[in-house]
């Protein structure tokens, strides 16, 4: 089932807390441009050094930006962060590993609801073509689900994940001008993503949930790992592709 953006974060306070914290940490401007700075404009292909005016105008533009695409909605603060962990599956072909996340994924619905998933910005899910056969089918995929203009999210019964997340998987790896897909579920204060290396990326948000689902994670064999390379061969990342802003 799809859902629009403040849907997605009426769900679930925490996942909501989370996504505007890393929002805020991603986009809002935190450093201004000064008078003398030099910079290349859109109407340029030479170093531009500003003036005052023009380094006021690029700070209020940034601003502009960052208020006009954040997601603007209200969330009371009532999680600390606890801790993270990256995990990978132990099994070795790539429709096994994806088997074994979408199996752990689905055994954590049964207690803690429906699967969320949706980006960190708002930037459409079809936002970027790609013809490489995975990332093809995935938009396919979702083709026949969303339009061109969708940015929300989705949310996901046991009897969708296992199709969903490999799709997902190849989105984030090969498509690098969308954002950051993040998950949770709608009765937990866990948030996880699967980056491009295939990794499960985990921030707790409470200890005892935390340490049920890494035994879950842990008697399914799951290792837990100290950085991101991929864990089997998926490819040789030669067709990763990257949309420039105009």
């Amino acid at each position: 089932m799809i859902k629009s953006r403040n849907d997605i974060l009426k769900l679930n306070n925490c996942f909501a807390e989370h996504l505007l914290s890393v929002q805020k940490a991603k986009h809002e401007p935190s450093e201004e441009w000064n008078e003398g700075d030099t910079v290349i404009l859109d109407d340029s292909d030479k170093p531009t050094v500003l003036t005052k005016e023009q380094a006021d105008n690029l700070n209020q533009e940034d601003l502009e930006h960052y208020l006009k695409n954040r997601d603007d909605i209200t969330v009371e603060k009532l999680h600390d962060w606890d801790s993270q962990t990256t995990l990978i599956s132990s099994k070795q072909t790539i429709k096994d590993y994806f088997y074994d996340i979408s199996f752990a994924l689905i055994e954590i619905t049964k207690e803690h609801g429906n699967l969320i998933i949706m980006g960190d910005w708002n930037t459409p899910w079809l936002n970027q073509n790609n013809d490489y056969p995975p990332v093809l089918e995935a938009l396919n995929f979702l083709k026949t689900k969303i339009d061109f203009d969708f940015n929300g999210g989705f949310y996901l019964t046991q009897h969708e994940i296992k199709e969903f997340i490999p799709h997902l998987f190849w989105l984030t790896r090969c498509n690098a001008s969308l954002p950051q897909f993040m998950m949770s579920f709608e009765k937990s204060k866990t948030i996880l993503n699967i980056c491009k290396n295939g990794v499960l990326h985990f921030e707790f948000y409470d200890s005892i949930e935390k340490h049920k689902f890494l035994r879950l994670f842990k008697d399914m064999k799951f290792i837990e790992i100290n950085s991101c390379n991929d864990p089997i061969d998926f490819d040789k990342m030669g067709e990763r592709q990257i949309v420039a802003d105009n």
